[in-house]
């Protein structure tokens, strides 16, 4: 008679000797400060009183609720800790794993459809804690598969969320994959010029290694050892804390506190609140203000609103007011070419004159590329759509007389 041999589930020998993150929550604390206060112990951030807020209060936000979204977006080289977030995130929202730049389309609008519906043949009723965390992409990932970034354009806005893709039979599907998304990535998405489209619906937290930080952003870490302070995500038993994120938001108070403000900031007409953001900034910060005005991020809608504008601010000028390399050796070359022009054009139209027409030489461009293309100091192939689609942002167009300047 063959002897059964006990199933050995490692799960459980981990759980007896795994510290637990029941030892990191805090009851007497609010949700928000609970999932703060653990981020603050597993990533380190550069401008971290700035950043760890809006860190922990996306990956609160509740995708039934929620109307529009920004795509977090943690950019930042390797060592750095920029995947540490949709790590946690998904262990919060009761996810195995995250998805990775070798996950398809198929895979991911899948992915998306289960979990949003509680009966995905009908879509009627919504589950809570839809959440896509993907992991290390690249500019690569979403140039191969244009559909891949159509699912990222289109699943910010609850109202334009749905792909139609056709089936075998000639019928379209429809699939909807709105949600809070999460990724990360070394390749600085939010610069390169073919997304510019994508550019206005990320919310970029920075990221690099802790030696790099600078004595300034290493201030909030003063009193926090990096070797024994620092949590290790694969050394905490994670199991059962997505309870904590599922148990407040089926909570019906917290359900009407959030439409409560969600209406309040948007309702047509004079508002009790200004704010300095710009349009396309505010739309997609609304209802992170309002997860954190529910979770306890902040106390009300003035405090988070001054966040707010202090976030969009630094990201305006350290983060997309940054520049590629291409592109900031083709405003030199176009300043170079043009300054002399322009100081002629403004005495003529001192005089009453008329200005003469700003011609660029396309031979001229195409030589001071290659030179860039030599040395190595291009960021991206030097393939001639792209530079003119890069000319074209930089508000010149190619025409039989040369590179003129777009009226």
């Amino acid at each position: 008679m063959t002897e059964t041999i006990p199933y050995l589930d490692p799960n459980e020998f981990y759980r007896q000797e795994m510290d637990s993150w029941e030892e990191l929550w805090d009851n007497s604390l609010s949700l928000s400060q609970n999932v703060s206060n653990i981020l603050n112990q597993a990533v380190l951030l550069p401008q971290r009183d700035l950043m760890l807020p809006i860190l922990a209060t996306y990956i609160l936000i509740p995708s039934k609720w929620a109307r529009i979204l920004p795509i977090l977006f943690s950019w930042g080289g390797k060592g750095s800790g920029k995947s540490t977030t949709a790590v946690f995130a998904a262990k919060l929202h009761g996810l195995n794993q995250t998805f990775s730049a070798t996950d398809t389309f198929s895979a991911i609008r899948n992915a998306l459809d289960s979990m949003r519906w509680i009966d995905p043949q009908d879509k009627q009723f919504e589950k809570e804690g839809v959440l896509l965390p993907w992991d290390n992409i690249h500019i690569g990932t979403l140039k191969r598969d244009e559909r891949i970034y159509q699912l990222l354009l289109f699943g910010y806005s609850r109202s334009s969320d749905k792909i139609s893709i056709a089936s075998p039979d000639g019928t379209n599907k429809e699939f909807f994959v709105f949600s809070p998304k999460i990724i990360s990535s070394v390749d600085d998405i939010h610069l390169f010029p073919d997304f510019e489209e994508l550019h206005r619906r990320l919310l970029v937290i920075p990221h690099k290694s802790f030696d790099d930080f600078t004595p300034e952003e290493k201030l909030p870490y003063q009193n926090f050892d990096v070797h024994t302070d620092k949590i290790d995500l694969d050394a905490v038993y994670w199991d059962g804390i997505e309870d904590k994120f599922f148990e407040f938001w089926n909570n019906p108070e917290n359900g009407k506190l959030y439409a409560k403000y969600r209406t309040t900031l948007t309702r047509k007409g004079k508002k009790a609140f200004e704010h300095s953001m710009k349009t396309s900034q505010w739309i997609i910060s609304i209802d992170l203000i309002v997860t954190g005005l529910v979770t306890g991020t902040w106390r009300n809608i003035p405090e988070a609103i001054r966040h707010l504008e202090k976030y969009w601010k630094f990201a305006d000028k350290y983060i997309f007011g940054l520049t590629s390399a291409t592109i900031q050796h083709l405003r030199d070359f176009i300043h170079e070419e043009t300054g002399n022009q322009k100081k002629v054009n403004d005495e003529l139209i001192r005089l009453g004159r008329e200005p003469i027409e700003l011609i660029i030489s396309p031979q001229k461009l195409k030589s001071r590329i290659k030179y860039h293309n030599d040395r190595g100091e291009l960021d991206i192939p030097p393939m001639p759509r792209d530079i003119v689609s890069i000319m074209s942002k930089l508000g010149w167009r190619l025409t039989s007389k040369g590179w003129m300047e777009k009226k």
